[in-house]
């Protein structure tokens, strides 16, 4: 059974109650399938045995991936991909086969790291874009990996499925299976990196930095900040429009104001190991830029200054 620590929402009174309250939603004047869609969601994420995800098990794998041999193929192909192939308008669109995380410009061999931490929906992915084709950097995103993976697509649970597959793949392990991790392969040519990260706990973050500063990386932290409920509901539509999922409580309740928390935890404490420091707010109408909020030093924020 999967853990949880943020609010149920596996019945339809349950969601409900959540998007009358918490999200002020009026459910009898909006698209009421979509309580049920969330609730079967999320009965699928619960009753998920987290022993079976693709990269202990073979249980879910797809046949033409499933022993360990061919996984490992399947792992380097999708290294070599993102390693190659220019990034997509959007990364809904990436699959195997099709799309990678080189950016829409000259890559630029700096070892310059610029990490992005900000609540799902916040607007991460576009700001990443933006920033990639600036500093002429690739995208360490583990959903890049995730859409690659043929599980991903074929249940309703398929994100949870792959994703600790898809993390090994973009960061490594310290188990090695056969393959060099996208992270190891953009670091021996020193390019510039943007990883995309919730931060929800600043000792993630941290471990993130002491792995990037073993390759010699210079560090950037940028926050995209957006209140938690705004963030909840733009995660919502997403689902309606993609059936990309994130548990709504999930947001709402165990993320919450965490990645602001972290920043300034990480801006107090770790000045020494981070180079600059940005804060873009996304709290803005569809269609409009960021407002830069803080800039220090070189933080590649200034691209909305």
């Amino acid at each position: 059974m999967s853990s949880r620590n943020s609010r149920p929402l596996n019945t339809f009174e349950l969601v409900e109650h959540f998007l009358t309250n918490a999200l002020e939603i009026d459910i009898k004047k909006s698209n009421y399938n979509i309580i049920p869609n969330i609730v079967t969601t999320e009965l699928n994420i619960d009753n998920f045995d987290e022993k079976q995800i693709t990269f202990k098990s073979r249980s879910y794998r797809n046949l033409f991936h499933r022993s360990d041999r061919d996984r490992v193929n399947l792992q380097k192909r999708i290294v070599q991909e993102l390693l190659t192939k220019q990034r997509l308008s959007s990364d809904d669109k990436i699959t195997l086969g099709k799309g990678g995380a080189i950016p829409n410009a000259r890559i630029q061999q700096d070892s310059q790291a610029y990490i992005l931490i900000g609540l799902p929906a916040s607007g991460k992915s576009t700001i990443a874009n933006a920033i990639a084709d600036k500093r002429g950097a690739v995208i360490l995103d583990s959903d890049y990996a995730k859409r690659k993976l043929p599980e991903y697509n074929s249940l309703a649970f398929g994100a949870t499925l792959v994703h600790e597959e898809s993390t090994e793949i973009i960061f490594g392990s310290e188990s090695k299976n056969g393959f060099k991790s996208l992270l190891e392969e953009v670091a021996e040519y020193k390019i510039n990196i943007i990883i995309p990260k919730i931060g929800n706990n600043p000792v993630g973050i941290i471990e993130l930095i002491n792995t990037l500063k073993i390759y010699n990386y210079q560090i950037h932290l940028t926050l995209i900040e957006l209140d938690r409920k705004k963030a909840t509901l733009r995660a919502l539509e997403r689902f309606k429009k993609t059936r990309r999922y994130v548990p709504l409580g999930l947001i709402f309740d165990s993320y919450s104001n965490n990645p602001t928390i972290t920043y300034y935890n990480l801006k107090r404490e770790k000045q020494a190991d981070i180079s600059s420091f940005g804060i873009l707010s996304t709290d803005v109408a569809p269609g409009e830029k960021p407002v830069l909020v803080e800039l220090l030093n070189n933080n590649p924020s200034e691209i909305y200054k």
